[in-house]
C-alpha cells in the first residue's frame, strides 16, 4: 500500500465511477482498475459495490475513506505548516459567495489595510456545489445564506439580512410602509431561477404567508429583476444589500414584511481540518468582527 493508491482510492469514492476518476487522474482505467483491485487485495477486504459501471463505497470503504481523508489532511497540512514557516505561502484567499455585493464594502476596507492579499471571489449559487468545492480545497472559504451540516465543515453565523417586497412606485401597496406577504397573494412575481437557493428561500416565505406564487418571469439577475419591477411588470423579493448598494429615486419600493419575518442569515464556513494561513486566518475573523459591528446599522435584524 502507498500514497498513490491512497489517492487513486480517494477520487474513485468521490466519483464512484472508474471511467471518470480515471479521466481526471490522467491515467489508463484498465491501470487504474487494477491499482484499486491491488488496494482491495492488500487489505484482504473489498471497498466498493460495483453495478455495471457504477461502482458504490461499502461498509468497509467508507470505514477506510474517513482514515485516508486524515491522512492526506494532515500532509497538506503539514505543508502549510512549513510553508507558512518559511514564508513561501501564497498570500491569497479564495471565497466563494452567493453574492459578491454583501463583499463589496467589506473588501474596499479590508484590501486598504491588507494591499498585499490577493482575493478570488467564485459566484456559486448552489449549495452542494459550495460544500463540494470547500471539501476539495477550490476554496477556501465560502459565505452562503443557509449553514452547510457536514461534519468536516464549520459553519459561523456573520449576520442576519432583511429581505423586502419590492413594488411598482404606481402600485396599490407603493404608500405602505409595511404588509402582510399574504396581501400579495394574488400578485405577479418577478423571481430568480429556481437553481439559486434565495428563490427556495422566498418561496417558503410564500408558503409560509398560505399560498403559492405564481412566477411571471425568472431571471438571473437581482439588478434586472429590479428594473422589470420598476416598470411595473410585477413584485419581488429583494435583499436589504440590494438596496444598500443601489438604492435610487428610480428604485422599486421597499416594503417591510411584517409576517411572516422574512430573513435569511449569512454564515461564514470553512473545512475543520484544514490548516488555515495566516491570509486566511487574518480574513475570517476580519469579516466576522465586520459583520458583527455593521449588522446592527446596515442589515437590521
Amino acid at each position: 500500500m502507498d500514497l498513490l493508491q491512497l489517492r487513486y482510492f480517494q477520487v474513485v469514492a468521490r466519483l464512484e465511477n472508474i471511467t471518470r476518476a480515471a479521466e481526471e487522474l490522467h491515467i489508463a482505467q484498465p491501470s487504474l482498475s487494477k491499482t484499486i483491485a491491488r488496494l482491495e487485495e492488500s487489505l484482504g477486504v473489498p471497498l466498493f459495490e460495483r453495478t455495471g459501471k457504477r461502482i458504490r463505497l461499502n461498509l468497509f470503504g467508507e470505514t477506510f475513506l474517513k482514515r485516508v481523508d486524515r491522512i492526506f489532511n494532515e500532509l497538506e497540512n503539514g505543508q502549510r505548516d512549513l510553508a507558512d514557516l518559511a514564508g513561501l505561502t501564497d498570500r491569497s484567499v479564495t471565497v466563494g459567495v452567493s453574492s459578491s455585493r454583501l463583499l463589496q464594502n467589506f473588501l474596499k476596507e479590508y484590501l486598504t489595510a491588507h494591499p498585499g492579499i490577493k482575493f478570488r471571489l467564485r459566484h456559486i449559487t448552489n449549495q452542494q456545489e459550495l460544500q463540494t468545492q470547500l471539501i476539495t480545497g477550490k476554496i477556501d472559504l465560502s459565505i452562503f445564506f443557509s449553514p452547510i451540516v457536514h461534519p468536516e465543515i464549520h459553519c459561523e453565523p456573520l449576520l442576519v439580512e432583511e429581505i423586502f417586497l419590492a413594488v411598482p412606485p404606481d402600485h396599490r401597496l407603493a404608500e405602505q410602509t409595511s404588509i402582510h406577504l399574504k396581501e400579495a397573494a394574488n400578485e405577479s412575481f418577478i423571481s430568480v431561477t429556481t437553481d439559486f437557493g434565495f428563490r427556495t428561500i422566498t418561496n417558503n416565505f410564500c408558503l409560509q404567508a398560505g399560498f403559492t406564487p405564481t412566477v411571471a418571469f425568472e431571471i438571473e439577475s437581482i439588478d434586472v429583476i429590479a428594473s422589470l419591477v420598476n416598470a411595473g411588470l410585477g413584485v419581488a423579493f429583494l435583499p436589504a444589500c440590494w438596496y444598500q448598494e443601489e438604492r435610487q429615486q428610480s428604485s422599486p419600493v421597499s416594503l417591510h414584511i411584517e409576517a411572516p419575518s422574512c430573513r435569511r442569515t449569512f454564515w461564514l464556513a470553512w473545512r475543520k481540518e484544514r490548516y488555515l494561513p495566516e491570509a486566511m486566518h487574518n480574513f475570517s475573523k476580519s469579516v466576522i468582527e465586520y459583520f458583527s459591528s455593521a449588522k446592527s446599522k446596515a442589515f437590521p435584524d
